[in-house]
């Protein structure tokens, strides 16, 4: 990896982190209190609006997810004019696609209390916090093309700032809102609709400064380009689907057969992991630009050992939160949510560690899983995980009909079945899409699993000495055992060779100051 690029990225990875911490902040000061204020079943639709974008975004991940990697490989191959033709010909697509969808959304939200489970007191503010919804939904597929900008100049740093920017606006519209107004289950969608349209004009503007070369013109609408981009991103969108099939239909599914009391607080327990959840995908993409670029240039091996290192960084940065939050789970969950007793508690932590799985075992492989996007190999994963997600589906449905268990199935059958898929399918397809021997990156994820063993025996261990009743006691334990942890996760992950680099580095920039 040359100076610059591994300069910047480092900035991208620091930023993504950043970007994370202060959504956890708004998520941990929020959550609780919109649970007291509007109640734990009022809270579930919020995360089953969501849920809701996640099958719309079937539709247009088929062009936005996989135009960046045809604009950046034209970009970088000095074909500026293919790549404008390219980022005009999307745009004019999203704009037809965001007009279908605000008439489609429109006519669902109308309907909403046919075929969903809602108290007769909320159907109205269940009904304007989807509207809302997809109102932002809208406004982010108009938004999307102009994302590719960061990708395609590798600043993923930008699009951190610019999501840190967008979250504290959305948490200052949230704490306006309620503090002005009686409260109301809608007022965080409007506080993300408000963020969503500073993204628009943010991207946009963005775009314009850091790729001015990347011209927008819709004269250049081009059918051949888009049904070009369609035929491989048809494959993201089923694999969209999968991911939908796998954990997008939780909420509904607890919403129609167990009721909205126990899809609040299936809720509650994914908000965490969730947040957990999209850092391991937020940094498994920052490795996405330069691996592209390397692929570009048909630098294989280079591309190999930087996928071998990112794997290393990922399991590093990763590990001591994820032993963290299952070791230490139960009395977060109760200083966290006071107003819930020790049964929903323990329910909560249960379904949070379930959900965890399969983050945890993606944080070894997620940098790998981008490996089938920029190497443009993409129809294998999608019927792994179309096979997954309807063996998941069915096993749900099964279970919440014939046991008193459904709410853990619901939570922990698509979570494990997806974390053997990380361990198992991810890196082997990733080494064979290389050209590489399919055990290539196991030696890697082994020695990171063999540090989240030793991080967790720890972390339990100290959680068996100390008696944390507290947030001043907790906070400081974990802080450090944290601090700890990393120390000694560093030697387990990183080879001799490895740290002799990373000191140096620290060491020039120290000097360099």
């Amino acid at each position: 990896m040359s100076k610059s690029s591994g300069k910047q990225m480092s900035i991208n990875i620091i930023a993504s982190i950043v970007s994370f911490a202060v959504t956890i902040g708004i998520n941990f000061f929020l959550t609780p209190y919109l649970v007291k204020e509007l109640g734990s079943d009022a809270y579930g639709f919020i995360g089953l609006a969501n849920n809701f974008v996640q099958y719309g975004t079937i539709i247009t991940m088929a062009l936005n997810s996989i135009s960046g990697r045809f604009i950046s490989i034209s970009y970088h191959k000095g074909e500026v004019d293919k790549a404008s033709r390219i980022f005009s010909s999307v745009l004019v697509a999203d704009l037809f696609l965001a007009a279908v969808i605000l008439i489609i959304s429109a006519i669902l939200t109308g309907y909403l209390d046919i075929f969903l489970n809602i108290p007769d007191e909320l159907i109205t503010t269940v009904k304007i916090t989807f509207g809302i919804t997809f109102l932002t939904f809208v406004v982010s597929t108009v938004t999307a093309i102009f994302t590719t900008a960061a990708f395609v100049k590798n600043r993923l740093d930008i699009n951190s700032v610019r999501d840190i920017i967008s979250n504290l606006l959305k948490a200052a519209i949230v704490v306006i809102l309620f503090t002005l107004f009686p409260a109301q289950l809608y007022y965080v969608a409007l506080a993300t609709l408000g963020s969503g349209l500073f993204l628009l004009f943010a991207n946009i503007t963005v775009k314009k400064k850091i790729l001015p070369e990347v011209k927008v013109d819709i004269r250049t609408f081009d059918i051949k380009v888009v049904k070009s981009l369609l035929a491989s991103g048809v494959w993201l969108s089923l694999s969209q689907l999968c991911h939908v099939l796998m954990t997008g239909f939780d909420l509904l599914i607890c919403n129609l057969t167990l009721g909205t009391g126990l899809m609040g607080l299936l809720s509650i327990a994914k908000t965490v992991p969730n947040s957990i959840g999209n850092l391991t995908v937020t940094l498994g993409s920052v490795f996405t630009p330069h691996f592209t670029i390397l692929y570009a240039k048909q630098k294989i091996n280079e591309l190999v050992e930087e996928a071998k290192f990112t794997t290393k960084i990922m399991s590093f940065i990763l590990i001591v939160p994820f032993a963290g939050f299952i070791a230490f789970g139960n009395q977060f969950y109760t200083l966290w949510q006071p107003t819930k007793s020790p049964a929903e508690i323990q329910l909560i932590q249960i379904m949070s560690v379930l959900t965890c799985i399969t983050f945890l075992c993606a944080s070894q492989t997620q940098s790998l899983m981008m490996l089938n996007t920029v190497c443009n190999k993409l129809k294998l994963p999608v019927f792994v995980n179309l096979a997954i997600g309807v063996g998941s589906l069915a096993i749900v449905l099964i279970a919440v009909n014939t046991t008193d268990l459904g709410v853990y199935f619901i939570a922990g059958t698509s979570s494990i079945l997806m974390g053997l898929r990380s361990l198992i399918f991810v890196p082997m397809y990733a080494a064979h899409i290389l050209g590489r021997k399919v055990t290539t990156f196991y030696p890697t994820i082994i020695r990171g699993w063999i540090t989240f063993a030793i991080m967790l025996v720890l972390f339990l261990i100290v959680n068996n000495i100390f008696a944390l009743n507290s947030w001043i006691s907790l906070l400081a334990v974990c802080i450090g055992v944290g601090i700890i942890g990393y120390i000694i996760s560093l030697p387990l992950l990183f080879k001799k060779d490895e740290l002799l680099k990373l000191k140096n580095k620290v060491t020039t920039k120290l000097k360099r100051r």
